[in-house]
């Protein structure tokens, strides 16, 4: 008898000891993983328990705020300014998760962010989180939202001196109070899953942010890339090359879009007038590896830091993936290059502000209450030319406003700095695309425009950007 108690004895003691083990395991390591799982309801209902913080536009507009809500839940989002924003804003769904800057600062939001000092958390609210200050000027944003109109794109408009993003709009967009909401259908089911699914099927996308993850071929706007790799590689401004209508290469050719000039031509010229035979002898002149090193230079085939979730690396092909043929084209926008808005934004700051790019960013400050908790400190990010190759090619860019293909991004009483870009797509009609400067003489705004198989990037991008260069600097 006395055995049997100790063999038992024993048994205990052993599961007494696994379960201690198990239960410090997952406390030590376990613990991120249990928070994190998606059927974790109790992390749902703490993190739905706290007054999220605000996020509220450079202009003093509360786009998101946390409001009292029914069901099973403390509080739900409100956004006041609906679909302007809801790309950079996005959303924070129980059933959803979270998108946009709700998912970038969803710490400070919470409030758990920056860490708390032991005298604020014995005094401060814990069930209160953090206010997200952006650079976002909601009225700049519907400047650009009313410019673009009902046509598939993006605007983006940065301060070169800063990397403040001053406006990021996309085309189509979403309603993300539909999908917050914790409404019922007639049938008892959650309309919001009927509207996400909507969302998703939709051909038109308008879940994607065109303005930081849509790729697409850049056309002549690349020719700044080009212009600036030439330059800043010790091939001068006055190089002239004889441009006729079609210029053959390596068995193919490059042809010039309908209307450009032809004949010899120096850099400036066939900037102005975006031929593309000029821009293909340069790109060949200066080879793959000079093209391909300077397009990196100014970040392409990489993420841009943008405090976004949600950001896509621009594309060029390496030098030993092009032939002569493919060359040609890149230096004159076509080929495999994929670019977004917000690359050839970047691009634009750094001819804007003497060769450097700043580092981009969405936050202004966090703040509790009237305390600044933690401030954006201007940076550099990439210094990909020098401040003459810059100047020389900003130069350039006016004269493609005041006397060539970007007319329709004039400013009266502005000098406005260009360049136009319309990339074929086969099939369809080409994507129009404008990068734009000003006011030249001391750059404070750079915005960059596609507009999704619209047409001449000229017709339709550049007054796109005029109205939201006019709108920033009146």
């Amino acid at each position: 008898m006395q055995g049997s108690i100790r063999r038992l004895g024993t048994v205990f003691i052993v599961l007494a000891v696994v379960l201690v083990i198990t239960l410090s395991f997952l406390q030590v390591f376990g613990q991120d993983d249990l928070v994190g799982n998606p059927a974790n309801t109790r992390r749902l209902i703490e993190e739905y328990g706290i007054a999220r913080g605000r996020i509220v536009t450079a202009d003093g507009l509360v786009v998101a705020e946390s409001v009292p809500a029914e069901g099973p839940f403390e509080y739900r989002r409100s956004y006041a300014a609906g679909s302007l924003l809801s790309h950079v804003v996005g959303y924070d769904s129980p059933q959803f998760g979270r998108t946009g800057l709700e998912e970038y600062y969803n710490q400070y939001l919470l409030g758990r962010r920056p860490a708390r000092g032991w005298a604020l958390e014995m005094t401060s609210d814990l069930e209160k989180g953090n206010d997200i200050t952006l650079t976002i000027d909601s009225e700049l944003q519907a400047v650009a939202a009313e410019a673009l109109g009902p046509n598939k794109g993006a605007v983006i408009a940065m301060d070169p001196k800063t990397g403040a993003v001053l406006a990021m709009y996309s085309w189509p967009t979403f309603d993300p109070n539909a999908l917050v909401s914790q409404g019922l259908d007639a049938e008892g089911n959650l309309a919001a899953d009927a509207i996400m699914r909507a969302y998703a099927q939709d051909p038109a996308s308008p879940l994607l942010n065109r303005a930081s993850m849509g790729l697409f071929t850049p056309g002549s706007s690349f020719k700044v890339f080009t212009a600036a790799a030439g330059v800043d590689s010790g091939i001068p401004v006055s190089t002239e090359y004889d441009c006729p209508p079609e210029y053959f290469v390596g068995g193919s050719s490059v042809v010039n879009y309908a209307g450009s000039p032809n004949g010899v031509m120096d850099m400036d010229y066939a900037l102005t007038f975006s031929v593309n035979t000029y821009f293909a002898q340069l790109a060949l002149a200066m080879g793959a590896p000079t093209l391909v090193s300077y397009a990196e230079r100014f970040g392409m085939n990489g993420a841009p830091p943008l405090d976004y979730p949600a950001v896509s690396p621009a594309f060029i092909p390496q030098p030993g993936e092009m032939d002569e043929v493919e060359l040609a084209w890149t230096g004159a926008g076509q080929g495999r290059l994929l670019m977004t808005p917000l690359q050839l934004c970047l691009a634009g700051c750094a001819i804007a502000n003497g060769g450097e790019i700043m580092l981009p960013h969405l936050m202004k400050d966090v703040r509790l209450g009237d305390d600044i908790l933690e401030r954006f400190d201007a940076d550099e990010w990439r210094s990909p030319i020098s401040a003459e190759t810059a100047s020389q090619v900003l130069e350039m860019m006016v004269h493609v406003v005041e006397d060539g293909t970007g007319a329709g991004a004039a400013v009266p009483g502005v000098t406005v700095a260009g360049k136009t870009g319309t990339a074929e797509v086969a099939g369809r009609q080409p994507h129009a695309w404008f990068i734009g400067i000003a006011p030249a003489e001391n750059p404070t705004l750079v915005v960059a425009v596609v507009v999704e198989n619209a047409g001449a990037g000229g017709d339709v991008a550049a007054p796109i950007a005029g109205e939201v260069i006019g709108a920033a600097l009146e």
